[in-house]
């Protein structure tokens, strides 16, 4: 089984996120990673000042040019942050001082860091009331994702119109207690034939049970698996960092921030959620092939044409 991952923090005791990234530890990662079967992903920066991200952004593009050998596997950059919601839950692990509102100067930034390499955003509607920044994304061909967001229905629905293509990590990035009808994750479902939607299957972020009800509930043909894998995948259980953040791993791989307790990336790789969704789960060969490889992939392969939002509905 190959594997396409639109989300990798790090992995292998090496965070992307971290400042003193080297080429060698990237190297390593992306190698023990496509030694399990990865063969596309996107490494993931997430908020943090400008200054760090963009920084981040650019040392990950240089590396591509330094080790040409790793872009079939390396597809692109996704950048989660920094214009998420920045209420306590919403916001996650991502430091609420680094998060901003969605405006065209500091988004160009951030693509203009990656020379063409930024493939994907993450962003709350709300904080881009008019728009303007998706539908800038969808000019630029980046395929623009929601999440770590309490937008409105009617939010959403006109974040979709102006080319929001999709929902990131579903059940994640939210408060613990919502309203048992008028919440991000109803109001996702509700629209979900014109969205797609990734899930963490690592049996922490979502409860198995959880994850085979909504798998149900979104179909398959729009449901793609990511790990959101952080420095601590393929680690034993310790402290390890994403950011400069200080992330706890118990002996359950649940991994929670040291100061506030919320919920990290996770701590295991597309090969080790892959056994949950096969013997757990009961998916087929087929279902488990479109979550987990297929479905991914024609989102990136639509990345590039034009109407990209409309290529991928």
């Amino acid at each position: 089984m190959s594997y396409v991952d639109l989300q990798v923090n790090g992995a292998y005791g090496v965070d992307f996120n971290d400042d003193e990234l080297t080429l060698e530890a990237f190297v390593m990662a992306c190698q023990r990673l496509r030694n399990t079967g990865l063969v596309a992903m996107l490494p993931t920066i997430i908020t943090d000042s400008m200054e760090a991200m963009c920084s981040r952004i650019a040392k990950i593009a240089t590396f591509l040019d330094e080790e040409p050998t790793l872009k079939p596997l390396v597809r692109g950059i996704h950048v989660e942050g920094p214009f998420l919601s920045n209420r306590p839950g919403f916001c996650g692990t991502h430091p609420p001082q680094h998060i901003q509102p969605a405006e065209i100067t500091p988004l160009m930034r951030l693509l203009d860091a990656g020379q063409g390499l930024v493939r994907m955003v993450t962003l709350a509607p709300e904080q881009d009331s008019k728009c303007q920044t998706i539908e800038r994304l969808r000019r630029e061909n980046v395929i623009v994702f929601a999440g770590h967001t309490d937008a409105s229905h009617v939010m959403l629905q006109r974040a979709i119109e102006a080319g929001l293509v999709g929902f990131t990590h579903l059940g994640n990035g939210c408060v613990q207690q919502v309203d048992r009808h008028d919440n991000i994750i109803q109001r996702v479902l509700a629209l979900k034939d014109h969205l797609v939607i990734t899930l963490i299957a690592d049996g922490i972020h979502l409860p198995e049970w959880l994850l085979q009800s909504w798998l149900n509930i979104i179909g398959f043909e729009r449901s793609i698996v990511i790990s959101d894998s952080m420095s601590a995948a393929g680690m034993p259980p310790g402290e390890y960092k994403i950011g400069g953040q200080p992330i706890q791993v118990d002996a359950s791989r649940r991994t929670t921030h040291r100061d506030h307790g919320y919920l990290a990336g996770s701590a295991s790789t597309m090969f080790d959620m892959d056994p949950m969704l096969v013997e757990k789960i009961g998916l087929s060969d087929q279902d488990r092939n479109r979550v987990m490889h297929t479905n991914a992939l024609r989102l990136l392969n639509t990345h590039g044409c034009s109407g990209t939002a409309q290529a991928v509905r």
